[in-house]
């Protein structure tokens, strides 16, 4: 990779190669619980759903789709409006380049500036990898479930990593909408040399 990736928001082109990316996780490991293949359907349809109120990115290396990052709902309760899951992949060959780097920051910042007070990641255990790529975005280990998962004749275990961005006791504010955001955001982030 002899440029930086470019981190931008995903289109409606894109979860054909999102769908390959992620596919190769399914089948091959058990950081994902999904058994079956996800289509490029698929994706579109979570992406119609939540691409409003949710960023939703890709990075692209000489404009080949190499991540994908993105948020939804935490829950479906009012209360937790401002709350967010988020996850992201990394093509296995781009995996060390810092591609994921670049989408949390572009994807953190983004929720970061609508108003999400937390975000959580749940991630399939064991991976150290991911429990420490999320820790260096500020991200702990809250919790455990063990052996909810099966997968390649193993039970496996799903923790719980939460990042708070905003002070506890004070009333949230109303979130702005991802895309009254999410240009500025990652403009500023190119503009300071930290898309990498």
């Amino acid at each position: 990779m002899s440029e930086p990736v470019t981190v931008r928001e995903a289109t409606a082109a894109d979860w054909p190669a999102v769908a390959d990316l992620v596919n190769h996780y399914i089948a091959t490991t058990t950081v994902n619980f999904r058994t079956e293949a996800q289509t490029p359907q698929d994706w579109t349809a979570d992406w119609t759903q939540y691409r409003e109120r949710y960023p939703w990115l890709v990075a692209t290396d000489a404009g080949r789709v190499v991540g994908v990052a993105y948020a939804g709902p935490w829950k479906a309760r009012d209360a937790y409006d401002w709350c967010a899951e988020v996850t992201g992949y990394v093509a296995d060959d781009m995996r060390g380049r810092r591609v994921g780097h670049a989408l949390y920051r572009s994807l953190l910042a983004v929720l970061d500036a609508q108003g999400f007070r937390t975000q959580i990641a749940v991630l399939g255990l064991p991976n150290d990898p991911s429990a420490g790529f999320h820790e260096s975005f500020g991200f702990r280990h809250v919790g455990t479930l063990a052996g909810v998962g099966f997968k390649n004749a193993t039970w496996l275990d799903v923790g719980f990593w939460q990042r708070s961005a905003a002070a506890t006791g004070q009333a949230p504010g109303p979130l702005l909408p991802c895309a009254e955001v999410l240009k500025d955001v990652l403009d500023g982030i190119g503009r300071n040399g930290t898309g990498t």
